[in-house]
């Protein structure tokens, strides 16, 4: 399936932690993908929609983001509720600090989406270019 995102969504599938708005503890969650548009989280707690209206994430300690979103699409798979986010508040310092953790932890995924192309066959490619 072609990826039809202005932002391209990263499959990290990290551990994280989530706080929401007045929230005293720390949810253990999972960051499933991550772009400069939103993300993907699943979790074992079901949590209602507007939660993610202000909410902290904590990735690896490498990565704090303090964002508002809205819930486009949720799930359930496994005993874990999956939330797929759009972020509605996020600065520019918050999608620069994205933008570094992808480059500093997921190059290979970098490199594998800007250098594939499409053979006669319809199957994707590596272009050898880049070894070249």
């Amino acid at each position: 399936m072609d990826e039809r995102r202005i932002k391209p969504r990263w499959l990290i599938n990290q551990r994280a932690e989530l706080t929401v708005e007045n929230g005293v503890r720390a949810i253990p969650c999972f960051v499933e993908d991550i772009s400069l548009g939103g993300m993907r989280i699943s979790l074992v707690r079901d949590l209602f929609d507007e939660v993610f209206l202000n909410f902290k994430l904590d990735l690896a300690d490498e990565l704090k983001l303090n964002v508002g979103a809205q819930v486009v699409r949720r799930e359930q798979q496994y005993e874990r509720n999956i939330y797929a986010l759009s972020f509605n508040r996020i600065d520019d310092s918050a999608k620069e600090d994205i933008d570094q953790y992808i480059k500093r932890n997921f190059r290979e995924q970098i490199v594998r989406h800007w250098w594939k192309e499409e053979t006669d066959d319809g199957t994707q490619e590596f272009d050898q270019m880049a070894d070249k």
